[in-house]
């Protein structure tokens, strides 16, 4: 029998069934050549793609479907690739090649090859996130990082500027996307969302990101956000940024952009 549990406060009718993990790969480059930017994670994207089957990349293109996202972090004189998967079988189809046989990643486009230094994987279940970040008190202010450029579309329209409910839409979507079993999304917990979320504090600044010969415009940087209502809707809120650091929110996750991270924070 599959374990499910109630995910939404006001709706009784909202369930997700604990039967998939979450995976983390990270991949520490040696990069000598410090013009290198963000704009060569769409490469990256291209790289990974040669690394998985024949067979599961031409399911991912017929359904349109991205179980993963990936962004470049830059520091020193190294790259950190991260590839987050959001279903065991993403895990093994796109974690598991890059753990096991590649030893260099080579960007044939600029003909660079750049040496593998480290890598460290982790994996948890839904059932963990869940029991770490809904079933806990949840802290009502949530600080984000946008670590790499991020956009949204709406209405034709890229929007560069961290829209709550273009934030919350992102991330309730991605969650949805992700299982065939599980529903996060509806009007009213998106609107309820929004009715008690304020940004309290920023430091953003606004960037492009290069993407086979589009440019988009983007925005990086720090918030705060803070969730007022019952610890139930904190709770959700919390779940949904922590389901955020995998998948990435916004447009064009897979090929780099909208990668996040949720920093801690005193509960007091």
């Amino acid at each position: 029998m599959e374990k499910f549990v109630e995910i939404c406060y006001y709706r009784k009718d909202v369930i997700i069934y604990e039967v998939d993990m979450l995976g983390k790969l990270e991949i520490m480059l040696e990069n000598e050549d410090n013009r290198l930017n963000y704009n060569i994670s769409s490469l990256f994207q291209g790289v990974l793609m040669e690394s998985i089957s024949a067979p599961y990349a031409d399911n991912l293109h017929k359904t349109g479907l991205k179980p993963y996202s990936q962004y470049l972090e830059f520091e020193n004189n190294l790259i950190k690739w991260t590839i987050h998967t959001m279903t065991e079988e993403a895990k093994n189809q796109v974690i598991n090649p890059l753990l096991n046989n590649m030893q260099d990643v080579n960007l044939k486009q600029k003909n660079i090859t750049l040496k593998v230094l480290e890598k460290k994987v982790s994996i948890k279940t839904y059932e963990q996130l869940l029991n770490e970040k809904y079933f806990f008190q949840g802290n009502p202010y949530l600080d984000v990082t946008f670590i790499t450029p991020t956009a949204f579309k709406s209405q034709g329209k890229y929007v560069f500027y961290p829209d709550l409910k273009l934030i919350f839409q992102s991330l309730m979507n991605k969650f949805d996307n992700s299982s065939a079993n599980s529903s996060i999304y509806s009007e009213e917990a998106l609107e309820h969302l929004i009715e008690n979320s304020d940004i309290t504090r920023y430091r953003l600044k606004s960037t492009v990101f290069h993407m086979e010969g589009i440019v988009i415009p983007s925005f990086m940087g720090r918030i705060t956000i803070k969730i007022r209502g019952p610890q139930a809707m904190v709770n959700l809120a919390n779940l949904l940024f922590a389901y955020g650091e995998y998948s990435g929110v916004g447009i064009k996750s897979a090929i780099g952009m909208g990668g996040l991270r949720v920093n801690e924070r005193s509960t007091k």
